[in-house]
């Protein structure tokens, strides 16, 4: 089989393969509600620390939110304190101009990213409350409160969130370098530096 043929059956693979990983979505309005969804996804790369410097993929919500106007580099993406995000962030001075990181349940997407717009955020990670989902991705919705929302929102597996904050902990940083939206477009799946805890 020649180069050119290896290519174009592994280009082949590659979008089944996506595709077979679309089905396992959900929807939620709130941390109770899960119903099928299949959407587009960002990517989003830490630069550091080291240890988890690889590339995520991130869903963003389906109708709150904003799009990302621009690319941002070297960006801190800091934890929210309360790590739910559901009242005011005591750590405003941290999450000011960073990209912040908020785990789900206790109250609504809107509401999470609305407190940590009012923080200062340019953009909102909200990763699953279940730790060891590494696979299904959450379609966040509005909550009905019609509330606008003015920046990013996008959902990170828990497994993702979980790793992300435990390193952070471990070596005592407030916060990861990142690089987000990250473009990972034409680039083969098996070099785009995945985390080895998911298969995506």
């Amino acid at each position: 089989m020649t180069r050119k043929s290896l290519k174009s059956l592994f280009l082949t693979f590659a979008v089944i393969f996506s595709t077979a990983l679309s089905s396992d979505v959900k929807l939620a309005t709130t941390p109770d509600i899960n119903l099928l969804y299949t959407s587009d996804n960002l990517f989003m790369q830490i630069v550091e620390p080291e240890e988890i410097s690889y590339v995520y993929k991130i869903r963003p919500a389906r109708n709150f939110g904003v799009d990302f106007e621009k690319v941002y580099h070297h960006i801190p993406l800091v934890v929210a304190n309360p790590y739910n995000g559901c009242s005011e962030l005591l750590n405003k001075r941290r999450v000011d101009g960073a990209v912040v990181l908020i785990q789900r349940g206790d109250c609504s997407f809107v509401t999470k990213t609305i407190n940590a717009e009012n923080a200062g955020a340019v953009a909102v990670l909200i990763t699953d409350n279940d730790a060891q989902n590494d696979e299904a991705q959450i379609q966040m919705v509005q909550d009905g409160t019609e509330r606008e929302v003015q920046i990013p929102s996008l959902f990170l597996l828990g497994k993702d969130g979980y790793m992300i904050k435990a390193t952070l902990e471990k070596y005592r940083m407030d916060s990861a370098i990142v690089n987000i939206p990250f473009n990972i477009t034409g680039m083969p799946m098996m070099i785009n530096n995945q985390p080895p805890w998911t298969l995506w």
